[in-house]
């Protein structure tokens, strides 16, 4: 049996009819020519071609309208007719395959932003999805433990529960070539009074310059072009933490500026796919370049000085049917770290020792190369990436920031058992390394580290997933003390966390 994947589900809530009533009108003709050749003459088909039964089912492929990342599946059917035309010989197994291809074409054309955008109602262009996390963590059993971008929260307010993440997102195709999307957030971090952040997240336009697709600018705040792991989203990324050595490329992920992405056909398929089924980032083209500020998300501009970072990837299906993504990336700009005094000051945790110092800052230059290599749990997958470069650090033997080479990485495996049509568990482990500083952390620490993470994830549905995480860690603590050096430790820390869906 012939085993295909689909693309995309039509998301008009008809579950395919649309395109099922387009593709029977396509093979009508075929049905005659199928009445005309039963007779005792008709030739019988060939052993060698023979098809799919009737009812064969596609390889599901999830709707990106739903929960990108979510492992959702959804089911195309063969119909009986296409079927039966080729078990009586009339059509031919290559036939029967072009038909299939030009149905799913058909298909994945059909996607929700044109059907949203032909809608006269604007409220019915707009779409509000969203996700909360829930955690628990167990505490660390040193008490100098830190996860400085990541989540905070387990460290320094160990056995009890907390609200990670809640997301609200409004998104819309206002019209056939402009698309917006917003992201607000509640980031739970009980060392805030208030016992969550509250911010906008993402907010920005795509504008498609041409009809297809292809090319297209986006403008506002959203993601800057520095790792694989740091386009992931929480919805699609299964691990409880970013790595800390790309993590520190881009603190918060996003920035404000303006970026052009290009994409061929080919490839916006094959990244709806990843997104869709094996948890991608989703498309942020074969090639981008984008100019922001590079303080920061919902960080303002401290220096004039523009980051520049540009992208080139490609999503990959091999011929045995494996998928996989690897690309580069690369940026640079000059990055104002806070929390500095100057050369005399006596109480600061760190001095700037250049002319560039102004504004309680230190201007120092920021830039990095990236890449990766990922390939989705087909059960099985793998995702690595190694980044280097050069960013601020202190030194503590001469309580100064300086420009410093910075070198890490990680290395992830993981495999999925899917135990029905769709529930899927999920154990993965990683182990990176990180010698660097981390330029949005006040005064600039060092921030050398070596993690293993041990995971074990559920989705028993498409809108819940539960995560349970053991991590091993030792490094330096971030918490900076005047003409002293960092403190060291070495602990592990147990997490467990329930992530529900709504859209």
């Amino acid at each position: 049996m012939q085993i295909w994947r689909s693309p995309q589900q039509p998301k008009d809530g008809t579950d395919g009819r649309v395109g099922t009533m387009v593709h029977l009108v396509s093979i009508a003709p075929l049905a005659l020519l199928l009445v005309m050749s039963s007779t005792p003459n008709a030739r019988a088909a060939d052993p060698e071609t023979a098809g799919p039964q009737a009812g064969a089912t596609a390889t599901p492929v999830a709707d990106t309208g739903g929960r990108v990342g979510s492992g959702q599946r959804v089911s195309i059917e063969s119909t009986s007719l296409e079927s039966l035309l080729l078990e009586k010989g009339v059509i031919t197994q290559d036939d029967w395959i072009r038909l299939k291809a030009e149905e799913e074409r058909r298909v994945f054309e059909q996607t929700a932003e044109m059907q949203m955008a032909g809608n006269p109602r604007w409220y019915e262009r707009i779409r509000i999805n969203g996700y909360t996390q829930f955690r628990y963590s167990a505490g660390p059993s040193d008490s100098k433990f830190s996860i400085p971008l990541g989540d905070s929260t387990a460290t320094h307010h160990p056995r009890e529960f907390y609200a990670r993440r809640i997301r609200l997102v409004f998104q819309g195709q206002i019209s056939e070539r402009l698309a917006f999307f917003l992201q607000g957030a509640f980031e739970g971090d009980t060392s805030n009074q208030n016992m969550y952040n509250k911010e906008i997240i993402d907010a920005y336009a795509d504008y498609y310059l041409t009809t297809d697709k292809m090319h297209r600018l986006r403008f506002g705040l959203h993601r800057a072009p520095n790792s694989f792991d740091t386009y992931r989203s929480s919805t699609n990324r299964q691990e409880l933490d970013r790595h800390e050595s790309v993590q520190s490329g881009a603190p918060g992920e996003r920035d404000l500026g303006i970026a052009y992405y290009w994409t061929p056909k080919v490839a916006q398929e094959r990244f709806a796919q990843l997104a869709a089924y094996h948890n991608g980032p989703g498309d942020y083209g074969v090639f981008g370049v984008m100019v922001y500020n590079g303080q920061g998300r919902n960080k303002a501009e401290a220096g004039g000085n523009k980051h520049v970072g540009v992208r080139l990837a490609y999503p990959f299906e091999l011929p045995n049917g494996r998928l996989l993504e690897t690309g580069v990336m690369a940026f640079r700009g000059v990055y104002s770290v806070s929390g500095v005094g100057s050369p005399t000051s006596t109480s600061s945790a760190a001095k700037c020792p250049y002319e560039l110092n102004k504004d309680n800052g230190c201007d120092i230059n920021d830039e990095r190369l990236t890449a990766y290599i990922w390939t989705p749990p087909q059960p099985w997958g793998l995702l690595a990436e190694g980044t280097i470069g050069r960013n601020a650090k202190r030194n503590a033997l001469t309580n100064t920031i300086g420009e410093s080479a910075l070198i890490g990485g990680y290395v992830q495996g993981y495999y999925t058992w899917a135990y029905s049509d769709v529930g899927m568990l999920t154990p993965y482990i990683r182990y990176g390394e990180y010698y660097g500083g981390i330029k949005s952390i006040n005064g600039a620490p060092d921030g050398q580290s070596r993690t293993w993470n041990f995971g074990l994830v559920w989705e028993p549905d498409t809108h819940w997933r539960y995560v349970a995480e053991l991590m091993l860690k030792d490094g330096l603590n971030e918490t900076l003390v005047r003409n002293q050096a960092q403190n060291d430790f070495d602990g592990s820390l147990f997490r467990v966390q329930a992530q529900w869906f709504f859209n």
